[in-house]
């Protein structure tokens, strides 16, 4: 009987659901950028996370820590994107377009928005537009080959034969193309946040007009995706093995039936 090894393919599919799962966490969580803001009027030093959607501001002012929401507010016509604490949409909006003149909102937490154009900052604090929507728009044609992959994978591991076409080919090149993806996002947020400015000003007013001072990082959230692209390597490997040792395998015996003249009957 032929040795299929299908016990490959289907750690491969282990992998490939445990990279999908990293992927969705990246995507959704709230820690791309984490850090400390600090001051010397306040009872210990306050904390803020952001992901691609939403955040968290605790201002530590008092002994009872003030908690807000931050929201990532994008604004297409001026090609910029930053977080707002403000509690009304219009509020957000007015805030955000504000920074991307180069003007100082008012930083709290409240339903308005008040702008200070007498002084302008030296560089506007936010996010490209056009950079942000491009991240997403990568991590989630990662998400769908990485789902593509685990698909190919178990419909492998369970149909007998394997698939010719898209099955392991497609499963292998799909997995490369997760590995390549994850490595783009990584490399455009990694350059993005050393060269633009956005690990000094955060893109958030509170550290951006200087009340509070920042020591910034990149957190979980970022870093998930190398587990995400040593995933995809793994079943790239595991795909490549199996098919080594199929190769090296001896070829089944082969029965020549001219060498038998008694009549039996040989059942193919």
């Amino acid at each position: 009987m032929a040795v299929t090894r299908r016990g490959y393919i289907f750690s491969a599919f282990l992998s490939s659901v445990l990279c999908v799962l990293l992927i969705v966490v990246a995507l959704s969580s709230d820690s791309w950028v984490v850090s400390l803001a600090t001051t010397n009027v306040q009872v210990s030093d306050s904390e803020l996370r952001y992901g691609l959607f939403r955040g968290e501001l605790i201002l530590r002012n008092l002994a009872t820590p003030n908690i807000n929401t931050l929201y990532m507010t994008c604004i297409s016509n001026v090609n910029a994107c930053a977080l707002s604490c403000k509690t009304d949409a219009d509020a957000r909006i007015a805030e955000v377009e504000a920074l991307a003149a180069g003007f100082r909102p008012s930083p709290a937490c409240l339903s308005i928005t008040d702008v200070d154009d007498t002084d302008p900052l030296e560089k506007p604090p936010v996010i490209s537009y056009a950079f942000y929507v491009s991240v997403i728009t990568i991590l989630c044609a990662q998400l769908f080959v990485a789902v593509t992959a685990a698909g190919l994978a178990i419909l492998n591991a369970t149909k007998n034969p394997t698939e010719p076409i898209f099955g392991l080919p497609g499963c292998l090149w799909t997995n490369v193309a997760t590995a390549c993806l994850g490595c783009i996002v990584m490399l455009m947020f990694g350059i993005y946040w050393l060269t633009s400015g956005l690990n000094e000003h955060l893109a958030l007013a509170y550290i951006a007009l200087g009340t509070y001072e920042a020591g910034p990082g990149l957190g979980y959230s970022y870093w998930l995706l190398i587990v995400s692209i040593l995933c995809a390597v793994g079943n790239i490997a595991l795909i490549q093995i199996r098919a080594y040792l199929l190769e090296r395998d001896p070829p089944p015996p082969m029965i020549k039936v001219e060498n038998h003249s008694d009549g039996t009957i040989f059942l193919y």
